[in-house]
């Protein structure tokens, strides 16, 4: 069931240091589920299990506040404090370029108007060795889909896709890395 009764999280973690950035990675969790800590922490998790994630050079920045997002309105309602230490990569290869990225796709299951409230997130800042012949590979879609399945399921956050269009959010039941690289348009230098 489409969902419109709880405010949402949107946790943004900016990333700096490499041709391309900053980077800003975004993701929303229902407020009913869990603790803006809890979301913030949940979405680091994910976007940095280790040191060698992404290319040296590349950083995240502290994380401080989460903002509050009303889902109808899309308005922001406020901030929230976290604490989330800045982390600097040291990964090996050559960074990919700047505009290539992975793209992690999120399903709800849940439709509007005939259409289904489906997200997605750009991961840029990726090294060469994760690069065969054009496509991520394999171990690479294996560790990310490891790390999205724990986004998405258990713990104490609510990861869901927010649809300003719809003035909703709704619940990610499934969510895959693809195996073609993402080009991002505004990201070409």
């Amino acid at each position: 069931m489409v969902t419109y009764t709880s405010g949402l999280y949107r946790v943004t973690q900016v990333a700096t240091g490499v041709a391309g950035s900053p980077y800003y990675y975004t993701a929303y969790f229902a407020q009913n589920g869990g603790t803006a800590q809890q979301a913030a922490t949940a979405w680091r998790d994910f976007l940095s299990a280790g040191v060698s994630t992404y290319v040296a050079g590349l950083s995240f920045s502290n994380v401080s506040d989460v903002t509050l997002v009303d889902p109808v309105t899309g308005n922001v309602t406020g901030t929230t404090p976290v604490v989330l230490a800045s982390v600097a990569f040291t990964g090996a290869g050559d960074p990919l370029p700047p505009a290539t990225s992975m793209i992690c796709r999120y399903r709800t299951g849940e439709y509007v108007n005939g259409h289904e409230i489906r997200g997605r997130t750009n991961i840029s800042g990726l090294a060469e060795p994760d690069n065969l012949a054009g496509s991520v590979i394999t171990g690479t879609q294996t560790t990310w889909n490891a790390r999205l399945a724990t986004l998405i399921t258990g713990g104490t956050k609510v990861h869901v896709v927010y649809s300003p269009t719809n003035h909703c959010w709704a619940t990610t039941t499934a969510a895959t890395v693809s195996s073609k690289w993402a080009v991002l348009r505004s990201r070409r230098d």
